[in-house]
C-alpha cells in the first residue's frame, strides 16, 4: 500500500514538473494566442492543486484538533484536576466527620468496643436495675477497670472485667463461668499494615485463657467499615471464636448511622449465633446523647424447652432468629465530666416468652474515671 501511494504520489510531481516545463517553454515555441491557452490551463491546473492542499491541510488541522482535545482530556483525568481535587478533599473531610462522630459517639456512650480499644486507664462503675414485664427485677452492680503499668511497659495494661457485686467472691474459684470475673494484663501491640492488635493473658475463676483482638479500618464510599475479629483459648480446650463488623456512616453533623453484624461460635454451645442491629446516634447537646436500635439475634442450633415444668424437661434446637426488639437510650452527664445517668426503655420478642412481647426498662448510673 505504501509503495501505491508513493508511486502516485511521484506522478503528480512529474505532472506538475511537465505541465511547469511546458508553460515555461511557451513563449519560443508556441503562438501568442496558444501560449495564453495553456497558460490559462496551467493556472486552473495549479488552482486546483491548491485546493486540493487546502483541503487536505484543514482536515490535518482538523483531525490534530481532535486528537489534542482528547489526549488533554486523557491528562485532565489521570492527572488531579483542581475540581477532582476538591472532590477529593471534600471526600476526605466527610471521613474525618465520619470518624470523628464515630469516636465520639463510642466514647460518649462507653460501648464496650470503646472500652475495647482505648489504651488509657479508666475505672468505670456502673449500678443498675432491670425491670420486665415477663421476668424479676434485677439489680447488679458492675465495675470494670484498666491500669497503666508505667514504670514496667507502657503498651502493657492491668485490667479487671465483669466484677459485679455477686461475683467478686468468685475469683480464684471454680464456679460457673459466667458467674466469674476477670483479671489480667493487655497487651496493645505496635500498628502494622494498619492491623490493631491486642493481646490478653488473664485468669477467669481458675482457668487461665489467652486472648487476641485485631481490628483494622477502611472507608468505602460514604461508610466506614471496622472488621473485629476475637480469637480465646483457654485450659481445657476451651475455645471461644467472634466477628464483628461495624458499618458506620453520617447522618449529620450530630448523628451517626450505625450497622453491626456479628456471628461467633463457643466450645459449649451447639451451632454458630450471629446477631444484627440497626442504630441512629443523636447529640443534640454537649451533655445529652439519644439512641434508636432495631436487633435481633438468631443461631443455627439455638437450645430451648416449650415447658420448663415438665419432668423430665425437655430441650429442643431450632435454626432461625429467637429474639428480636427494638430500644431506645437517653443519656446525660448531669455532674462534672464523669457522672452519667441512662434509661433504656424497650421491648423485646423472644423464643422462650413465645414471642409475645416482654416490655423492659433498664436505668442505670456510670460512674466513669479516666486518664487517672
Amino acid at each position: 500500500m505504501k509503495y501505491r501511494v508513493l508511486l502516485l504520489s511521484l506522478c503528480l510531481v512529474s505532472a506538475l514538473g511537465v505541465a511547469t516545463l511546458h508553460a515555461d517553454q511557451g513563449d519560443s515555441s508556441v503562438p501568442s494566442s496558444e501560449t495564453s491557452d495553456l497558460q490559462d490551463g496551467g493556472d486552473s491546473q495549479k488552482g486546483y492543486l491548491d485546493r486540493l492542499h487546502e483541503g487536505s491541510s484543514a482536515q490535518v488541522e482538523k483531525w490534530s484538533t481532535i486528537i489534542d482535545d482528547k489526549l488533554v482530556d486523557m491528562a485532565d483525568y489521570l492527572a488531579p484536576s483542581e475540581r477532582r481535587v476538591e472532590e477529593d478533599e471534600e471526600r476526605l473531610s466527610e471521613e474525618e466527620v465520619t470518624r470523628d462522630n464515630k469516636q465520639s459517639v463510642d466514647s460518649y456512650f462507653l460501648k464496650n468496643k470503646y472500652l475495647d480499644e482505648i489504651t488509657g486507664s479508666y475505672l468505670r462503675i456502673r449500678p443498675e436495675v432491670l425491670f420486665s414485664s415477663r421476668e424479676e427485677i434485677d439489680l447488679s452492680l458492675n465495675i470494670s477497670a484498666q491500669l497503666k503499668l508505667s514504670r514496667s511497659r507502657k503498651r502493657f495494661k492491668l485490667f479487671i472485667n465483669d466484677l459485679t457485686d455477686d461475683n467478686a467472691k468468685n475469683i480464684g474459684s471454680g464456679d460457673e463461668e459466667s458467674s466469674r470475673p476477670e483479671v489480667g494484663i493487655n497487651y496493645f501491640a505496635p500498628e502494622r499494615y494498619g492491623l490493631t492488635s491486642k493481646y490478653s493473658l488473664g485468669v477467669r475463676g481458675i482457668d487461665p485463657y489467652v486472648r487476641a483482638r485485631y481490628t483494622t479500618e477502611f472507608q468505602a464510599g460514604f461508610w466506614l467499615i471496622e472488621p473485629v475479629q476475637i480469637v480465646q483459648y483457654s485450659v481445657g480446650d476451651i475455645y471461644k471464636e467472634e466477628t464483628q463488623l461495624y458499618f458506620d456512616t453520617q447522618l449529620s453533623n450530630l448523628s451517626l448511622l450505625r450497622i453491626y453484624l456479628g456471628r461467633g461460635t463457643e466450645y459449649d454451645t451447639p451451632g454458630m449465633r450471629y446477631d444484627a442491629s440497626l442504630s441512629i446516634f443523636w447529640a443534640p447537646m454537649d451533655n445529652l446523647g439519644l439512641s434508636l436500635t432495631q436487633y435481633c439475634n438468631g443461631s443455627t442450633k439455638f437450645e430451648y424447652t416449650e415447658d420448663e415444668q415438665a419432668d423430665p424437661v425437655v430441650t429442643e434446637q431450632m435454626n432461625g432468629i429467637y429474639n428480636f426488639g427494638t430500644s431506645m437510650s437517653v443519656r446525660q452527664n448531669f455532674y462534672r465530666d464523669w457522672l452519667f445517668y441512662e434509661v433504656h426503655p424497650g421491648v423485646n420478642f423472644h423464643k422462650k416468652h413465645e414471642y409475645k412481647p416482654n416490655y423492659t426498662l433498664l436505668v442505670f448510673l456510670d460512674i466513669y474515671f479516666g486518664n487517672i
